[in-house]
């Protein structure tokens, strides 16, 4: 019986899928277009456009999206060095180093990589989460009580208990 090794189950949780590469698409081509919020100069424009059309569009993207070897690490640090490249063909700026031009650089592409949002629903989202996180692992301490302790006619009393109080 084949069963998936730990790294394999833990790589295709992060693996994107078919319609995660799809909306990517559709975010990419439309701060190309001009309908997102992102200020960029013309050098990161030029940037993401290459990017876009040598390696978001490419089948070899394509078939390792479908085999569920790529993921949004993965995608990142190809544009990071393909940018890592074009910024150091580029002048000097005075007081500009081209260090804060390639976070500069990350910080959009991550922008448009996540879809812009509203910064409160970022926030409400961020608090939710850890609300969600911390429900979670006061259960898991629970559960690993129980099983440290050996279940007995107590834990009937403590799983009805509500712990999200």
């Amino acid at each position: 019986m084949y069963r998936p090794t730990l790294k394999r189950q833990f790589l295709s949780m992060l693996a994107i899928s078919k319609q995660q590469l799809q909306t990517v698409k559709e975010r990419f081509q439309a701060f190309l277009n001009g309908e997102t919020q992102i200020v960029a100069d013309e050098a990161f424009i030029n940037a993401v456009q290459s990017y876009y059309e040598v390696f978001l569009k490419s089948d070899r993207v394509s078939r390792m999206v479908q085999s569920g070897g790529c993921s949004a690490s993965d995608s990142r640090e190809v544009f990071k060095k393909h940018i890592e490249k074009r910024v150091r063909s580029l002048p000097e700026i005075d007081g500009l180093s081209k260090e804060t031009v390639l976070s500069s650089w990350m910080a959009k592409f991550d922008t448009i990589y996540r879809g812009e949002e509203d910064p409160r629903k970022h926030q409400q989202r961020m608090t939710a989460s850890a609300a969600s996180e911390a429900l979670y692992v006061r259960r898991r301490i629970l559960n690993l009580f129980w099983i440290l302790q050996g279940a007995s006619g107590e834990k009937l009393i403590w799983e009805r208990y509500d712990l999200s109080c």
